[in-house]
């Protein structure tokens, strides 16, 4: 993938493009409830998602293992999906954000979404979980200093980030039952999705809590040698 050499652009697309990809999201599911529209919405936030990843590189940094660190973490959060209730997913997403940077949690996020999304149905919804999976890493990587140092402010981030991507995803519930975004179908719709936004909390707190100081330990070795 060709390096994107001006610094300036590569601020730009950093913030311009999740901007870019969230509106995309809320269009899909505002005006492409039906049909196959959000295909053409899926493969533009899929580009987007592949030009944000490359304006992470620089001469610094080898993009190629920065790929194949994103596409490890991928496989794993793919797998991680299909473990029942307590899911790993989000955790692996944040962790590689944390680590390899908010590019490649955006990407892992993002591809993580589509991917599984193969096996568990795709639809007008899949480009609100890229997305809103894609901000989980991305802003984990943005916040890396905070979470490093603190095991706690990790842990309350997987949380919110579970309750985030819960009332984000109930958008698509309430403009998909009856057609706009009304506030009390959107207030009841989080009311019923209750016991799911508390479960994802958990979970993401719960396996931060296991698989982050393990993981961090070898992704900071990988970073030293490889200079990502």
């Amino acid at each position: 993938m060709r390096v994107i050499e001006n610094e300036k652009t590569r601020k730009a697309l950093r913030i311009g493009v999740p901007i870019v990809l969230t509106a995309s999201a809320m269009l899909c599911a505002l005006f492409a409830t039906d049909g196959r529209k959000y295909v053409v919405i899926t493969v533009i936030v899929a580009l987007l998602t592949l030009l944000l990843f490359a304006a992470g590189f620089d001469r610094r940094r080898i993009g190629s293992r920065r790929l194949i660190l994103g596409a490890v973490f991928t496989a794993l959060s793919v797998t991680g999906r299909f473990i029942p209730l307590l899911k790993p997913m989000s955790a692996m997403i944040i962790i590689a954000g944390l680590y390899a940077g908010p590019e490649t949690g955006f990407l892992v996020g993002s591809t993580s979404a589509l991917i599984s999304n193969f096996w568990f149905g795709n639809g007008p919804w899949t480009p609100m979980q890229m997305v809103a999976l894609g901000l989980t890493g991305f802003f984990a990587g943005v916040f890396s200093p905070l979470l490093e140092k603190s095991r706690a402010a990790l842990i309350a981030y997987g949380a919110l980030s579970g309750i985030f991507y819960s009332m984000f995803m109930d958008i698509w519930t309430v403009t998909s039952s009856v057609g706009t975004l009304d506030l009390h179908e959107y207030l009841t719709a989080l009311y019923y999705a209750l016991f799911f936004m508390i479960s994802y909390a958990v979970s993401n707190a719960l396996y931060l809590f296991l698989l982050a100081p393990p993981f961090g330990r070898k992704l900071r070795r990988i970073k030293d040698k490889y200079g990502l």
